[in-house]
């Protein structure tokens, strides 16, 4: 979304070992949980946090946060003295308090015993603490939200929400669905909404069945004109016009006032998915002959006229543990439930994004292709290594930057590159941008190579819903295999693939056609940046089981890919549900255990060691045909490992498929289990494929020791480096014994598989890039100075803080790579932290220029990182640039003409703006 409405709020995050070791009655100030690097994490606005707000009468929070960082802003514009140190001081501890929510918690079970005791309840500073809830990506890191006694009673009431507690669920589910309270969400004006049943289609295609019951391997089978029963409305609804500039003015401002939105994810009581703009009303008076009235999903007959949004019972998770509509609105109302957005679809959409290797793995190119498919990567990256610097700008920033961007920028490093073209020759830019173009070699390496296209949030034929809705028969305007997509119509393109990660097999990939007509136009006007599938096939079934509540699809229109996607049946995964029953807790918490851990890249591993092992056999041959097997079971076990936090029942991948060792443990009674026996160590897939050395730096490592350790022993040996060994043709049984252990025994897959290829196509390229350092040019830092005078024993004191701040830093991001975390996470404790080391030097020196002065000084005059002047006064060095340069800002603009230089195949103009100096700081 544009804007973020709401402040960080601070939470401790556990692990179990820690409470147990103090007896389950911990002590932990806030300012030694600070210190301690991963105890607080920094979250986003939730319903559960904006409760706890709410009963602990702060929900004027933000304002307050907001005042008290305005006060701290003024008083480093002050004459440093003693007063204004003790008010920093105080302003920041008083920020701390603000934002730290102690009625929440965080827990990281690090054994099941654990957990069990933890539910018996626990204290931290004097505060017990209830189990909550455990989120579906908590869960994934057995991490449960438990919540202070004071408030659980009514935050338990608020979240079962007056539903019916006699209903029988599978508790996966109901915690699920529980869990949406966690979401992070921007309230927006409550609308007039109705409930609808969901709109169901069915028809017959070619399909390929997988099975798992009672079976050692899946049994999988191909059914032609299989019957599809299909729910094409599957998390989605429709809103109206009005109420879509409503909410689009209320997310992104007045400038948005008169526009609408093509879609927006929402959240209510049990309620998740997308509404997207469609004129309901409309369709009533033109399609159903001026009849306003529908059926709800209870049977009550309603007019449309009277609603802003028509939420589908896919939507709405509990709508059936309700009597009626007012009885699930009216239980809303009495908890407080806010209607409120998680996500919105883009105001516009990319041209040009990267693949990944799932995108890439399953094509059969030639290398003639993989050097067209990677020459548009290759150039940008080509035109970032001459390092000039309008294709610097372009290369950070993207192709696509305009005028009213600009002051909507970050106070970064590349921010002061466009005010002032010197900061070329900032090593500490230098350092950047090298970096950055070296993480795109290796993303590259990796398969994340450009391609033209874009991701668009899907949903199902908006007409074929509102068909539905009005109970006429369900038709659509699409047929099968067509999609409405306004991008690629407006760019005349009449055929696209599309991808959806996570994905396994080529049988995840579909081809549609870019149609439209002036029906279409008419009703999906308000669908501008969204991609509309039809009714009428598997396309959602064939993309890993997508579903129309947020998931998006990267499409694109390369000639390439189009031409090597094959047509190949969609694969239908029959999967068992677990038994309903009446939820208690023991039930939920039984449930939480069987979902700890996050199987679904390990599993996504395993299939891609697979397609690489596979490249080594001949097609056709029983080596390639049963991988092809297990590689399109793969995608059965994926949706398992996906689907495993909701409850639903499912067998793990055989180790045999990818264990050498399970394999020997088979049994060789027959003929014919010895030959099944053999076939699977043959082709047991134990090995990372030699590109993910750049996924996983453990990988890396291992593989660089294991060739120079060869490598040494080859020089011993036979007197020769190993690469020249390789290259000999004809050489003796004992250099042949040392190639062939030599490639038994190394730590990734090195066959030629496609993103194998791409891989080593980048290196070839790159290669001495990513080995060799650039000479850091001769740089006048002077620049970034304003010429105040501090004092020496300032320096001597903030000094010392650098050195907590480089030690705290380089724990973090060993911490952060270890325990996987996301950039989202990453970024929030990064805040935390930032915070902690700036008011300390802020409480040293109030003043924010003789504070830049200090830092510059010390992060300048020695050749090590000088992340730390950025991160502390980042803001007040982009103050200092624009004064200095009379606050111009530089951006390269995409033109259709002969511009100022050429990058990545697109001609640019330099352009510059003016920033308002009312609207700095």
């Amino acid at each position: 979304m544009a804007r973020e409405q709401s402040c960080h709020k601070f939470i401790y995050k556990l692990q179990s070992r820690r409470l147990a070791k103090a007896g389950w009655n911990l002590t932990l100030p806030l300012s030694t949980a600070l210190n301690n690097k991963s105890d607080v994490v920094a979250t986003g606005d939730s319903q559960l946090l904006r409760w706890i707000l709410e009963l602990n009468g702060s929900e004027d929070l933000d304002s307050e946060v907001n005042s008290v960082k305005l006060h701290l802003k003024e008083l480093k514009k002050a004459k440093k003295s003693d007063d204004s140190k003790k008010k920093i001081k105080d302003l920041y501890k008083k920020l701390y308090d603000h934002q730290y929510q102690k009625d929440c918690l965080y827990l990281i079970m690090n054994s099941s015993k654990d957990y069990h005791r933890a539910n018996k309840g626990f204290s931290i500073n004097g505060t017990s603490y209830h189990r909550l809830l455990g989120t579906n990506g908590g869960v994934k890191k057995s991490t449960i939200t438990y919540v202070s006694d004071r408030i659980y009673e009514e935050i338990k009431k608020r979240m079962d929400n007056g539903r019916d507690l006699n209903k029988k669920l599978i508790p996966a589910k109901l915690e699920a669905y529980q869990a949406l309270i966690c979401s992070g969400s921007i309230p927006v004006s409550m609308p007039r909404m109705v409930v609808v049943k969901d709109c169901y289609v069915s028809w017959k295609e070619d399909v390929i069945l997988i099975r798992d019951e009672a079976l050692e391997e899946p049994h999988m089978s191909y059914e032609k004109n299989y019957e599809i029963n299909y729910c094409d409305s599957d998390g989605y609804g429709l809103m109206s016009p009005e109420y879509s500039k409503l909410v689009n003015k209320e997310l992104n401002g007045d400038y948005a006032e008169e526009k609408t939105i093509t879609g927006i994810n929402t959240r209510f009581a049990w309620t998740k998915g997308m509404l997207f703009t469609f004129d309901f009303v409309e369709f009533a008076r033109k399609i159903n002959h001026g009849n306003y009235m529908i059926s709800d999903a209870w049977g009550t007959l309603r007019d449309v006229r009277d609603y802003d949004v028509i939420l589908t019972t896919s939507m709405v998770k509990l709508w059936d543990s309700y009597e009626s509509l007012e009885h699930f609105l009216r239980c809303s109302m009495e908890n407080h439930y806010q209607f409120s957005v998680s996500k919105t679809t883009p105001l516009r959409l990319e041209h040009v994004r990267n693949a990944n290797y799932q995108f890439l793995q399953t094509y059969e190119f030639t290398d003639e292709e993989i050097s067209l498919l990677c020459k548009p990567t290759i150039e940008e990256l080509k035109g970032a290594l001459c390092m000039d610097w309008g294709k610097t700008l372009v290369f950070l920033k993207g192709m696509y930057l305009e005028d009213d961007q600009m002051e909507g920028l970050n106070n970064d490093f590349v921010k002061a590159l466009m005010i002032d073209p010197k900061m070329m020759d900032d090593p500490f830019i230098l350092n950047k941008v090298y970096g950055m173009i070296k993480k795109r070699i290796q993303m590259a390496a990796k398969g994340s190579i450009q391609l033209s296209g874009n991701y668009a949030i899907v949903s199902g034929d908006l007409y074929s819903l509102a068909q539905s809705i009005f109970g006429l028969p369900v038709t659509g305007l699409l047929k099968q295999g067509e999609v409405y997509h306004r991008y690629w119509r407006q760019k005349g393109v009449k055929e696209i693939a599309c991808f959806r990660a996570p994905m396994t097999c080529h049988n995840n990939i579909r081809k549609r056609s870019v149609v439209h007509s002036e029906e279409m136009d008419y009703w999906y006007q308000y669908n501008q940046t969204g991609m509309i599938l039809n009714s009428w096939d598997s396309t959602c079934d064939a993309l890993n089981g997508a579903d129309k509540d947020s998931d998006s699809f990267f499409t694109t229109d390369n000639e390439i890919i189009l031409k090597n996607t094959r047509d190949v049946p969609a694969i239908e995964c029959v999967q068992r549900q677990a038994e309903k029953i009446i939820p208690d807790e023991p039930a939920l918490v039984k449930a939480n255990l069987l979902a700890f851990g996050d199987e679904i890249g390990s599993t996504t591993n395993k299939i891609t060691s697979m397609i690489e092992l596979q490249s080594s056999f001949k097609k056709g041959s029983p080596e390639y045909m049963a991988l092809e097997y297990r590689i399109m079971c793969g995608q059965h076990y994926q949706q398992n490992s996906i689907d495993k936090a909701k409850g639903i029942l499912s067998k793990p991948m055989p180790r045999y498929w990818y264990d050498k060792s399970a394999c020997r443990q088979l049994p060789e009674t027959t003929e014919e289990e010895k030959e099944f026996k053999n076939l699977c160590f043959n082709i047991a897939a134990e090995k990372k494929p030699y590109f993910m050395r750049y996924i996983y730096p453990d990988l890396m490592n291992e593989y660089k020791k294991y060739t120079t350790d060869s490598n040494k022993k080859c020089i011993r040996r036979f007197q020769m480096p190993l690469k020249e060994l390789e290259q000999i043709q004809d050489y003796t049984p004992e250099q042949g014994e040392f190639l062939e252990y030599h490639k038994k025994f190394m730590p990734t897959g090195n066959n030629l598989c496609t993103i194998n290829r791409i891989c080593l196509l980048f290196e070839e390229t790159f290669g001495q890039f990513l080995t060799d350092r650039k000479n850091e040019a001769c740089f006048d830092y002077s620049v970034l100075k304003c010429g105040m005078n501090y004092q020496k024993s300032d320096y001597r004191k903030i000094e010392n803080i650098k050195k907590e701040y480089d030690d705290s830093m380089k724990l973090y991001h060993q911490t952060a790579k270890a325990m996987r975390l996301d950039k989202e996470e990453m970024a929030a404790n990064r805040t935390i932290m930032l915070m902690k080391f700036r008011s300390a030097c802020e409480s040293i020196c109030p003043n924010a220029l003789e504070l830049c002065e200090i830092l510059l000084d010390m992060c300048y005059t020695t050749n090590k990182s000088k992340q730390f002047v950025w991160d502390v006064c980042g803001d007040t060095i982009i103050q200092t640039l624009l004064k200095k340069n009379n606050y111009i800002i530089h951006y390269p603009e995409l033109t259709e003409t002969k511009g100022d230089f050429e990058f990545g195949g697109e001609s640019f103009i330099m352009k510059e703006k003016r920033l308002r100096e009312d609207e700095l700081l």
